[in-house]
This record gives structure tokens, C-alpha cells and sequence, in this order.
């Protein structure tokens, strides 16, 4: 049993020990320059030092950057409310609101810039109970604070960078390379074959791999100007192939209605799909950047029969020679601006969900404290402020808390155990860095595993917080637990708050992107501007493909919410085509009237869902009513009345997922 051998265990699990022994150098490094520094609480450096090491550079140098930028903000706040305010009731309402505002704002952003407001909310309600607890050293608390994140940031980095591997971005660009090959090759399929057998699943298989590259992108860009600006032309890419998907919806039932006796043998339709399937070998290849000019061949000729189709290839196109631009290298950005917007969701009924909930706890567990006076109140609204803001981001809190609690509880225990046990007259700094190292080290060493990783990563920060090493401890034993199980009871109530206060998990997240996603589609039935149906346009595909990565990861069956994203941008393709045909001024009265009311009816789905797919159907079928074959405008006409139809066929189809009736996540 070669697994078992201890030999083979330790060369496979030597990387993680590797990275472990230098978080734990890092630990033990920061504590020992804040205590030298003569620091207030220096084990906050320590805490850093674990928190902002990351698996690449540029993660490690944008974290620690948006981490200061945070603490800064949220320890004057901190100092600035306790100053002026002495009542424990008062200090409770302004700290609510201040976590609430933080709260609110942090979950509208992404990334790391929500990271910073996230961690002002909680620094400003630690900086205030540690100040409420000690008056007379208030400021060297503030202060402190921030310089232990300092030192924890230098010297991490001093430890770690070096062998901290730089993303360069390559993997993805390769990666965005090959699913515009696979775009290329499914489109081919479905000019061959129409949308039959297997391509559903293919066209669900490339929205899925978009959403994962775009959700990536944030993580590659981190600490790299250079790539911040090629990522937004991945995402202008991104946001073509989403149109591509969509005009390949409209285009499979505009070929369904051609495959007709007289049309079947249209060569057009084979010479175009073998010069896609060509393209897409190409790009599935080294030889991706050299078929660009075969795209834009492709794009010309399929301008001649699918307008749309090709003025999205040639969108894709320019996309491409964009963000393959010295791909090797990286070395420079490409010039310009993206093709394509791509405007990010704001969730502003989640934000403001999220604001209330933090308010609501902050205020219920502040007032008990400020109430019955009990002296470890300031404890439990400290953990409780960062399990209510740092995490009210995240797609199902509940359950990360979940582990987190487990993790406090146990890291809170060992703490205590130490403290009694091994450090209870221990005073020389060096003798309390050799005691509580290997405990970090097995935190360090399990935070390298998937399955702990979330757990023994609040176990280590618990431990270090009770342990207080730097510190010269001077309270009960008993006083101590009592102040450990506090915190755990913090851990335990934002628990609760996430799972039944104001409750938040992935079938929520998933039903509000859908409802926006509905509106969407309403605003865009109404909006009489190119720029404002562009914007609207480039805000649905990022709720796309937010709903598809979420559905993904928490839906069992979330190839139908796949299916009904696809469905949905090819709507809003529908939309835009009918717009277009009112601006061109080459319709009837009637059939202008007849969209304008069909429109009208499509601004209230919310309304109407139920029947959206009969509305369009039967404003289709009016339209074909009226046509006059031979008259000046019939072509017009009829590719407007096809349009709808073709909307009705999507509504009828997997567009239903947009009631939430598929997003039953686990909660």
C-alpha cells in the first residue's frame, strides 16, 4: 500500500509543508518586529502576516493594499465615535449604522475594492470596544492597529514573495482562445445540422466556461496594471461570444424555417460551416493568433446571408486580435477601447438586505451588552462585526460561517488550553514564539488543504486573538474562557442571522438575478436609445453569466437556469432586432403599430410571464397577416414578424427558469 508509506506521504505533502513553515516564519517574524516596535496588541501583526499571504504576487500585493487602505478607514472611524460619544447605547446606534453603510456599499462592489469596505466595518467596532475597554490607551490602539497591519504586510511579503509564483494571465487568454474555437465548431454544427442531438449541450458547456474564465479575470488582473487593461478586452470578448450564443439561437430557428425542398441544398450554409470548423482547429491550436484573419473572411461571408451573425464574428474578431496582442509576454496592453462593454451587477435589493441585517445585529447584541453591563459584550460584537461584514458577500455565508464556527471553537479552546497550561508564567517573548509555532504550524499546514482550508483558518486567527502572544495576560483563567466562548457565541449568532434573521444562500442570490434579469428584458423593451440599450445589453450578460457560475456550482439541475441564460440573450437580441426595424423607417404603419404595441406589452413581463411567449406569437401572427407579397417592404416586414416568432420559441423553451422555480439550492 505505496499511499500509506510515510516516505510517500511526506514527498507529497512537502509543497504544503514548505508553504506552511513560511506563513508560520511569517507569524512569528511580524510578532516579534511589533514587539519590539513596542506595539499596541502585536499580535494583530501576526494575524496580518497569515491573512494577506495569497497564492500569487499580485493577490499578495493588492490584498495588503486594499487591506491597509481598509483598516486605516475603519480605525479612525473607530476613534472618532468612541471620542465623541460616551453612552454604550449611543456607541451601539452609530457603530449599526456604520456597519451597515460599509456593509451596503461593500456588497455592490467586487473584488477587492468591497474587501476594503468589508474590513473598515469591523475594524471601526474593534477599535472602539478594544478603546471603550482600555480609555486611556485609545489612541495607541488606533494606531497600533494600523502599524501591526504595516509590519504584518512587510514582512509577509519579505517571506513570502519571493516564492510566490506571478499570474501572468497566459492560462487564460489560452483558455479564452479555446472557447472561441469551441464557439466557432458549434456554430459550424448548427449551420450543418440545425439545433439538434448534442449541440444544446455544447452551447450549455461554453456559457459555463465563459462564466468560470470571467470570474477569474478579477484574480489575474490583481496587482498587474498591465493585465487591468487587457482584462477588459477579455471581457469585451466575453461579452461577443454571449452575442454570438444568442445570434446563434435566433439563427438555428431562421434555418429551421429554411430547410424547405427548394432551400435544403443551399451550399452557402456548408461552405460556411467547413470554414468555421477550420477556424475553430486553428484556434483549438498553437495557431490561434494567425487565424484571425480567417475569421474576418468568415465574418464577410456570412454578412452576405445572416447580417447579424456576421457582425457579430466580426465583433469577435476584433476582440480577439486584442486580447491575443503578445500574448507571450504580456508586455504591453493593447491599444484602444473594447469593442463591447461589459457592465458589472449590482444587487441592490441584497445590498440593502445585507445593511439591515448587519444593523439589526450589531444593535440587538450592542444593546444586551450596553444593557446588562456584561463585560465580555465588547468581545462578541467584535467577532460578531467581522462574521456580519466580511462574509455578507458570499454566495452561501451560512454555510461558510458554519465552518468558521467550527474552526472558532476549536482554535478558541487550544488557545485557552495554552494560556492555562503552557503559558501561564511565561514572560520572555522568544519562550512564547517557541511554544505557540508548532500550533500555528499545524493551522498553516491544514489551511493548505481544500477540505480545512476555511476552518483551520479561523482556527489559527482564534487561537492567536485568545492567545494574545506579545501581550502580558493578567485575567482568570475562568475570565478567559468565559471571554473565548464569548466570541464563538459571536460566530454563533452571525450564523444565525445569515441563516434565519435576514436569511441570504444561493437560491436567493439566484431568484434576485433572475427577477433582474426579467427587468432587463422590461427596460429594454422600452428604452429608445442605442447607448442606453448597449448599457442595458452589457449589464445582462454579466447577470448571465453571474446566474450561470452560481447555478453551476449550487444547482443540480443547472443546465435548465443554463439554458434559460442562453434563452434570455437571445432575447434581448429579439428586442434590439424590433428596435432596430422601428428606426429603420422601412416598415408598414400597421407593422410599425404592431410592435410598438407588442413592446409595450413586453415593459410589464413581470406582469404578464405567464403569456410573454403568446404575445409574441400572436403578434407574429397578425403581422404575417397583413404582409403584401411584392410590396416594397414585405422583406422587412417578414423578418420582423419572424423575429418574434423566433422570441416565442425561446419563451416557450428553457426562458421558464426565469420564475426561480429551478434555483432549489441547498441552504
Amino acid at each position: 500500500m505505496r499511499h500509506h508509506n510515510p516516505g510517500h506521504l511526506l514527498r507529497r505533502e512537502w509543497p504544503r509543508i514548505v508553504l506552511a513553515g513560511r506563513g508560520t516564519i511569517a507569524a512569528i517574524a511580524a510578532l516579534a518586529v511589533a514587539v519590539l516596535l513596542k506595539l499596541e496588541n502585536p499580535y494583530w501583526a501576526a494575524m496580518t502576516a497569515l491573512i494577506v499571504i495569497q497564492p500569487t504576487r499580485g493577490l499578495l500585493f493588492e490584498k495588503s493594499f486594499y487591506r491597509l487602505v481598509g483598516t486605516v478607514i475603519g480605525s479612525v472611524a473607530g476613534l472618532l465615535l468612541l471620542l465623541h460619544t460616551k453612552s454604550p447605547i449611543v456607541l451601539t446606534i452609530a457603530l449599526s449604522l456604520w456597519v451597515a453603510a460599509c456593509v451596503g456599499i461593500g456588497n455592490l462592489l467586487y473584488g477587492l475594492r468591497s474587501y476594503a469596505f468589508l474590513l473598515a466595518a469591523c475594524t471601526g467596532v474593534v477599535i472602539a470596544m478594544s478603546g471603550y475597554q482600555n480609555p486611556p490607551h485609545l489612541y495607541d490602539i488606533a494606531f497600533g492597529r494600523i502599524a501591526c497591519i504595516i509590519v504584518g504586510i512587510i514582512v509577509a511579503t519579505a517571506v513570502t514573495a519571493l516564492f510566490t509564483p506571478r499570474h501572468s494571465g497566459d492560462e487564460l487568454v489560452d483558455r479564452l482562445g479555446r472557447i472561441t474555437g469551441e464557439a466557432a465548431a458549434w456554430l459550424a454544427l448548427l449551420l450543418r445540422q440545425g439545433r439538434k442531438g448534442n449541440l444544446v449541450r455544447r452551447e450549455q458547456d461554453i456559457l459555463v466556461e465563459i462564466a468560470e474564465i470571467e470570474s477569474l479575470l478579477d484574480d489575474a488582473a490583481a496587482g498587474s496594471s498591465r493585465f487591468k487593461q487587457r482584462r477588459r478586452h477579455a471581457q469585451s470578448l466575453i461579452a461577443s461570444l454571449l452575442s454570438l450564443l444568442a445570434v446563434g439561437r435566433l439563427a438555428g430557428e431562421q434555418l429551421a424555417r429554411q430547410d424547405e425542398p427548394d432551400l435544403r441544398h443551399g451550399q452557402w450554409r456548408v461552405l460556411l460551416a467547413r470554414h468555421l470548423q477550420e477556424a475553430a482547429d486553428r484556434l483549438a491550436s498553437s495557431s490561434a493568433i494567425e487565424c484571425t484573419a480567417q475569421m474576418t473572411a468568415i465574418a464577410a461571408e456570412a454578412q452576405a446571408h445572416l447580417p447579424l451573425l456576421g457582425d457579430t464574428l466580426a465583433g469577435i474578431v476584433a476582440s480577439l486580435q486584442s486580447v491575443l496582442a503578445d500574448r507571450s509576454t504580456l508586455a504591453e496592453a493593447p491599444g484602444g477601447q473594447p469593442l463591447n462593454r461589459f457592465v458589472h451587477h449590482r444587487d441592490w435589493r441584497e445590498a440593502r438586505r445585507a445593511a439591515i441585517r448587519a444593523m439589526l445585529v450589531i444593535a440587538a447584541v450592542g444593546a444586551t451588552w450596553a444593557l446588562t453591563g456584561w463585560t465580555k459584550g465588547p468581545l462578541m460584537l467584535m467577532a460578531i462585526s467581522i462574521m456580519i461584514s466580511i462574509f455578507s458577500n458570499k454566495e452561501h455565508p451560512a454555510g461558510l460561517v458554519g465552518k468558521i464556527f467550527i474552526g472558532a471553537a476549536i482554535g478558541s479552546a487550544i488557545a485557552v488550553f495554552c494560556r492555562i497550561v503552557l503559558l501561564p508564567a511565561v514572560t520572555d517573548p522568544l519562550t512564547v514564539g517557541a511554544i505557540i509555532a508548532p500550533f500555528i504550524l499545524i493551522g498553516v499546514f491544514a489551511m493548505q488543504q481544500r477540505r480545512t482550508a476555511v476552518t483551520a483558518t479561523d482556527a489559527t486567527l482564534f487561537f492567536i486573538f485568545v492567545t494574545q502572544p506579545g501581550v502580558a495576560v493578567s485575567v482568570a483563567p475562568i475570565d478567559l474562557a468565559i471571554g473565548a466562548v464569548a466570541m464563538v457565541m459571536g460566530v454563533a449568532s452571525a450564523w444565525a442571522a445569515y441563516r434565519y434573521l435576514v436569511p441570504i444562500n444561493p437560491a436567493i442570490r439566484m431568484r434576485s438575478l433572475l427577477v433582474a434579469i426579467s427587468r432587463d428584458i422590461e427596460r429594454l423593451a422600452i428604452v429608445d436609445s442605442n447607448a442606453g440599450m448597449g448599457k442595458l445589453r452589457a449589464r445582462l450578460n454579466h447577470r448571465v453569466i453571474r446566474l450561470v457560475a452560481m447555478a453551476t456550482r449550487y444547482d443540480a439541475d443547472h443546465l435548465t437556469v443554463v439554458a434559460g441564460g442562453v434563452a434570455a440573450l437571445a432575447v434581448a437580441g429579439s428586442i434590439q432586432r424590433l428596435r432596430e426595424a422601428l428606426d429603420s423607417g422601412n416598415l408598414s404603419p400597421v407593422a410599425v403599430e404592431i410592435i410598438r404595441e407588442t413592446l409595450s406589452r413586453l415593459s410589464d413581463l413581470t406582469k404578464h410571464r405567464g403569456n410573454a411567449a403568446q404575445v409574441l406569437e400572436s403578434a407574429a401572427n397578425t403581422l404575417y397577416g397583413v404582409l403584401e407579397q411584392g410590396s416594397e417592404r414585405y422583406n422587412q416586414s417578414r423578418a420582423v414578424a419572424d423575429t418574434m416568432r423566433d422570441a416565442a420559441n425561446l419563451f416557450n423553451g428553457s426562458a421558464l427558469s426565469w420564475t426561480g422555480r429551478r434555483a432549489q439550492c441547498p441552504t
